[in-house]
């Protein structure tokens, strides 16, 4: 929905720049006594720019500045983007989320641009049948137009089978200019444009640039129809005729017509009558090119040119055909000697700090916050913290547009590996080897952040340290790490290494069973098992309504609420194999029921003791809670 709205918002855009290009141009040429019913193909072409997402071809240059290469690269595919979004591959036939799970924000703003549509609509076309029913007893006369006492000004009614419908005290030649007028409205289809230019409106009804486009249209076009009624006649009957539109607008303003004689700016129109004089063949031709070239730009939509591939200029071996040999790939390599080691605190290396900070908002793990928040201007480079490979690079409902990047095995055998989340953008992909200093993203504010910022998480062996004692930060943002503060550190990740192998009881218990499936979709967001302090399962971080999946088959054996658990399902596998599924939001099976691998038990929520929306799962064995067994042994979870 998000990409929806944002694609039709750049429609919009697109439709008031051409609307306000139009406005100059035809303030220009009505000054030089331009045709208006050239003005108003111009305001067509606006009208038509503001509903069709597509357009002729400009090829612009591609920005040196990769920030914005970057920014229109992303409004370019927005603009590409179907305002109607196909519907989801259903890859099995799992229970549907229900739709109060499903709204967003954006599912709002829709809304409230649906009902805009709907009052203008209705207010149209209650207006419409007010106007038939009011003249329903009006009459044929001999010049072939409808009169009657029901009938108190001149107007057009009906889009299909428009008809003419004139007072009776209208006489003489002032009757024949007024006729003329609404006949040309007929010849010309505008009881058919206009209600088709002002629905045009009402989908952009949030959009003053729309309105101004209808407006300005309207008058144009009512401005057309004097220029025929009036041409070729002498001035009395000009002025007879600029009597009679005074006249009826100031009665006609109480009727609800769509073509009513004297609609509009009458001051002008009657000022425009009086000036107004045929133009010579050359200044028409002048000002029918400027239409025409005016009509093209409106149509016009920009594109960037493709990023041009670079290539260097190496000279040519001198080997034959025959004895040259294709080079092949070195596999990268990633310089480790610059990670920590926290055996030698003294002489511990730093990485570089990965973005030019104003301040810093600190690791807290009291109040979950996993690292530190680099505060700094929208669009502020990031740069990879030492060397290493980039594991991910994807949006992320929480993190926003993130990276995180495997640094490798310090001397002391521990893995390190960084994360960097909120960006703007990525500048790198998964798989691709960076150094440290490489630009790797942009500071922005994605994901569940208050501004803009890089949230900068640091792990040895999967357990969380506080970046301050391991990165280069400025003056006293940077804190010593000593030998005491090393050792618990590197306690703590031995004994975190220790309890995600897989044991060799575990592997007894789990023989012949096939691997489980993550119980959520990725990537997912894991805290560590840990039951000798009483967590004896695995937490997965997840956006409430999330689907919750049964990571195996298996039949339910309960499905119910605990003031602890909150809603909860326990299935079992056979050969004394059983897994929970606590905190959900509600629940889709019940106990008794068959269930297969990936179907759908419940969506995540926060319901018992629970301090945020996730999904607890805990995996047992030979039918005990007291045989827990670390669901990394058979879920295949990424590195978190």
């Amino acid at each position: 929905m998000r990409s929806t709205v944002f694609a039709f918002l750049l429609l919009s855009a697109r439709g008031g720049v051409a609307a306000l290009a139009a406005w100059a141009v035809c303030k220009l040429l009505r000054r030089a006594h331009a045709p208006s019913r050239l003005l108003c193909w111009l305001w067509l072409a606006v009208g038509l720019r503001f509903v069709l997402p597509w357009g002729i071809p400009l090829s612009l240059p591609r920005p040196q500045n990769t920030q914005l290469a970057a920014a229109a690269d992303t409004v370019q595919e927005l603009g590409e983007l179907p305002l109607v979004a196909p519907p989801p591959a259903v890859s099995a036939p799992a229970a549907a989320l229900p739709w109060y799970a499903r709204l967003t924000p954006w599912h709002a703003l829709a809304a409230v641009w649906a009902v805009g549509v709907a009052v203008l609509a209705v207010r149209g076309i209650v207006g419409y049948i007010k106007l038939k029913r009011h003249v329903a007893l009006a009459c044929k006369t001999s010049d072939g137009c409808y009169g009657g006492a029901c009938v108190t000004a001149p107007f057009t009614l009906g889009i299909l089978r428009p008809r003419v419908y004139l007072p009776d005290d209208l006489h003489g030649t002032a009757r024949q200019a007024v006729l003329l007028h609404e006949q040309t409205h007929i010849r010309r289809g505008d009881p058919l444009t206009k209600p088709l230019f002002y629905a045009v409106a009402c989908l952009h009804w949030f959009n003053p640039l729309a309105w101004l486009a209808f407006c300005t249209f309207e008058r144009d076009m009512e401005a057309a129809c004097d220029e025929a009624a009036v041409r070729g006649r002498p001035l009395p009957e000009r002025n007879a005729y600029c009597e009679s539109l005074l006249h009826f607008a100031v009665q006609g303003r109480s009727i609800p017509g769509s073509l009513a004689f004297g609609q509009g700016s009458v001051k002008e129109r009657i000022v425009h009558l009086l000036h107004y004089r045929r133009l010579g063949a050359g200044a028409l031709a002048v000002c029918i090119a400027v239409v025409g070239l005016c009509f093209a730009a409106c149509m016009v939509r920009p594109e960037l040119s493709a990023q041009p591939e670079t290539t260097t200029a190496t000279p040519e071996s001198p080997a034959t055909a025959e004895t040259a040999q294709p080079a092949e790939t070195p596999a990268p390599v990633v310089q480790t000697s610059a990670l920590p080691t926290l055996s030698d605190a003294t002489n511990s290396p730093r990485f570089i700090c990965p973005v030019k900070y104003k301040y810093i908002s600190r690791f807290a793990t009291e109040n979950s916050h996993r690292g530190d928040d680099l505060c700094a201007d929208e669009g502020t480079e990031i740069y990879a913290a030492a060397d290493g490979v980039v594991l991910a690079a994807q949006e992320h409902y929480s993190w926003g547009n993130f990276v995180e990047i495997d640094h490798g095995t310090d001397a002391d055998g521990l893995r390190w590996f960084t994360l960097y989340a909120h960006m703007q953008s990525c500048a790198v992909q998964v798989g691709q080897t960076v150094t440290a200093g490489q630009v790797i993203g942009y500071v922005g504010s994605t994901g569940h952040t208050t501004g803009n910022a890089c949230h900068f998480e640091m792990q040895v062996n999967g357990t969380l340290v506080e970046p301050r004692y391991f990165t280069a930060y400025g003056g006293s943002d940077a804190a010593e790490l000593t030998q005491e503060k090393a050792d618990e550190i590197l306690a703590e990740a031995v004994r975190r290494a220790a309890s995600d192998q897989v044991t060799a009881a575990d592997g007894a218990a789990l023989s012949g069973v096939d691997l489980f499936t993550l119980p959520v979709a990725p990537p997912p967001q894991v805290s560590g098992y840990d039951p000798e302090n009483g967590h004896p399962g695995i937490d997965f971080a997840a956006e409430e309504g999330a689907e919750v999946y049964a990571v195996a088959g298996g039949i339910v054996t309960v499905a119910d609420y605990d003031v602890e658990k909150g809603n909860y399902v326990v299935l079992d596998h056979g050969g004394g194999l059983e897994t929970e599924y606590q905190h959900m939001k509600s629940l889709l099976v019940s106990a008794g029921q068959s269930v297969v691998q990936g179907q759908v038990l419940g969506y995540v929520g926060s319901t018992g003791n629970s301090t945020g929306n996730h999904l607890h799962l805990e995996v047992w064995k030979g039918g005990s809670k007291a045989n827990a067994v670390n669901p990394r042994s058979c879920i295949p979870i990424p590195h978190n």
